[in-house]
């Protein structure tokens, strides 16, 4: 017996390990773009992964006028479209997750602020696109998390209404999106936000390994 029908993920820091990959890009793109200034150190740049691109340059303390933003963007993308599978892997466990979660019938989704063509090559290169009913990445006119709008979608998509939806993350993005929209949140401590910040954001759940949602979507009477 499911708990919830729908099962929504978050890509980085969640499925999958693409810490180095992303940080490496966006180190590269910064250098492209802002030659004049120093690079931030990788910690800086790994509690900002998840956020959109215009928003981590502003974060970082570089000039985010449109122009800049834009280019930024352009830079990061095409280097990390021939980068993403350097280093990127799935979390110990992930792949065990999503075939249990598979085969007691949920349905699962992708939710990412990734490009959509982004979200569907790294998870072909990975290996795990054939768990996914849906892949709902950014592309123009749509909005990015934490808005609800993206979560909102793919449940229109898999058919499944929000208070029958599970949403898991590992950042505030993931926990605000879910809240907007209506859906359970369920956040993982093993990704790229410390336990006590996720805590502090008061998530329906806390885990700190992919097998841990497992008895939060299935009764422990299945399995």
């Amino acid at each position: 017996m499911l708990r919830y029908r729908a099962v929504l993920f978050d890509l980085d820091g969640t499925l999958v390990d693409s810490s180095k990959d992303i940080i490496s890009s966006i180190h590269y793109a910064l250098g492209q773009v802002f030659s004049a200034h120093k690079l931030p150190a990788d910690d800086d740049i790994l509690v900002l992964i998840g956020r959109p691109l215009e928003s981590i340059i502003r974060d970082l303390g570089y000039p985010a006028d449109g122009e800049s933003a834009r280019r930024f963007a352009e830079e990061y993308r095409s280097y990390y479209a021939e980068h993403y599978n350097d280093t990127t892997k799935p979390f110990p466990g992930v792949r065990q997750l999503l075939e249990r979660l598979r085969q007691a019938g949920a349905k699962i989704g992708l939710v990412s602020t990734k490009q959509q063509i982004q979200a569907e090559f790294t998870l072909a290169g990975i290996g795990l696109s054939c768990f996914f009913d849906y892949v709902r990445g950014w592309d123009v006119g749509r909005k990015h998390k934490p808005d609800p709008e993206p979560v909102v979608a793919s449940l229109e998509r898999l058919e499944v209404p929000p208070g029958q939806a599970l949403m898991v993350g590992d950042s505030e993005l993931d926990i605000e999106a879910a809240r907007a929209a209506g859906v359970d949140a369920c956040a993982v401590t093993y990704g790229f936000r410390p336990a006590w910040f996720l805590g502090s954001m008061k998530p329906k759940f806390l885990v700190a390994c992919p097998d841990e949602i497992i008895p939060i979507v299935i009764n422990s009477d299945d399995g």
